[in-house]
């Protein structure tokens, strides 16, 4: 009396699905014309110029002066000279490989934004993922409840059953209605928010399905995230600034050079030629390269902390990952047993069970059901988590 579409088959198995769209060519739009990451390619671009300033020598300095003189027989006197102020040839070959880091850090920062960014797209793809399988299950029990709700009505016409059983059914397919109603209107939510998130550059398709990605091994994990993940190069890159800092102001204790060439003259004498300079630091440096060494010192143990709390953090979503599967695992062999309802719906009809006793079990099957398609969802969360660098390349 009652169809039933085997939903085992729609959760575990991946069928080949119409129009299907491969989520790396939509992560592809978002990397290309995600808003927040095109202001942040504004942002990179404003910080590569600053770091490339400052990297030349002070400016010339040039000075002009004209001072009439007081006595009858004095005449008025000028000068003028041009200087220009040299550091040691240290202080720039430092500077340029300080900028050259400032950048790298920039574009570090830049792509680990940008990481974050399509992996939070891609996590939301999977909720919708999540919720479309969810309401394709939940409109096959639609049309199991309205086969039931039919059948008894007929029944009631021929005074088979009672009306309080075909109100119990009807609150159960109210229930179920408005469940169904609910998750399209979170399925509608999920795809505004996919569609910002691409700028609004192209439709999403109507059917998708969790990529198909081989779990990692852990060693090899955490050194590859070690090699190309931004959050575990940057506080290396960070130590290697203020390292290069710390000799950075080593360098102040150097004497700065001056040249230029000076003139001066008076009615009928004139005094011109180069002129030199220096400047002997004797205080402005004080304590600055003992300062610079502690941060040199601080920096180090902070690279450490992080870096180990990054790998302790890869860790525990690694055996989060393996904990999961194995749920699932043990929810598939359950659902393969229960897989046939129509024993109960054969029951249920023949009156060996009451409808109480049949909404109960069937509670219980749905329950199961529900738990897997989350644990799935959770189950390739884990692993966009744990493979994120990935999504760089």
């Amino acid at each position: 009396m009652i169809k039933k579409n085997s939903i085992i088959t729609v959760i575990l198995i991946i069928s080949s699905v119409i129009n299907a769209q491969d989520i790396s060519v939509y992560l592809k739009q978002v990397s290309e014309n995600n808003p927040e990451i095109l202001a942040y390619k504004k942002l990179l671009e404003a910080r590569r110029y600053e770091a490339k300033t400052g990297l030349a020598p002070s400016d010339p300095y040039i000075s002009f002066g004209h001072m009439p003189g007081k006595g009858a027989s004095t005449g008025t006197k000028k000068i003028w000279s041009v200087s220009q102020s040299f550091s040691f040839p240290t202080k720039y070959l430092i500077q340029n490989r300080i900028s050259r880091s400032n950048i790298l850090l920039a574009e570090l920062e830049f792509d680990q934004v940008k990481l974050m960014t399509l992996l939070d797209a891609e996590i939301t793809m999977f909720d919708l993922i999540f919720n479309e399988k969810r309401l394709e299950v939940l409109n096959d029990r639609k049309k199991d409840y309205d086969n039931l709700h039919a059948a008894w009505e007929k029944m009631i016409k021929y005074g088979e059953a009672s009306v309080l059983d075909y109100n119990k059914i009807s609150m159960e397919l109210s229930s179920l209605n408005l469940l169904i109603i609910r998750t399209k209107s979170e399925n509608t939510a999920l795809r505004n928010r996919l569609l910002f998130v691409n700028g609004n550059t192209s439709s999403l398709p109507e059917k998708i399905d969790y990529p198909l990605v081989d779990e990692p091994d852990p060693e090899i994990l955490i050194s590859e995230k070690t090699a190309y993940h931004p959050a575990f190069i940057i506080p290396e890159k960070e130590y290697y600034l203020v390292s290069e800092e710390a000799k950075l102001s080593k360098t102040g204790s150097l004497p700065e050079f001056q040249i230029g060439y000076g003139s001066e003259s008076t009615p009928g004498e004139t005094y011109s030629g180069p002129v030199a300079g220096l400047s002997i630091p004797l205080w402005s440096n004080s304590n600055r390269v003992k300062m610079a060494s502690a941060m040199v010192d601080h920096s180090a143990a902070m690279r450490d902390a992080e870096l180990l709390r990054l790998k302790s953090e890869v860790l525990n979503e690694y055996l989060n990952m393996k904990a999961i599967k194995k749920s699932m695992m043990e929810i598939s062999d359950i659902l393969v047993t229960i897989e046939n309802k129509k024993y109960l719906d054969i029951a249920l009809i023949n009156g060996e069970i009451s409808l109480t006793t049949y909404f109960s079990d069937i509670a219980v099957m749905y329950q199961i059901e529900d738990r897997y398609i989350e644990l799935e969802n959770e189950y390739n969360k884990s692993l966009a988590l744990l493979l994120d660098y990935k999504i760089l390349e």
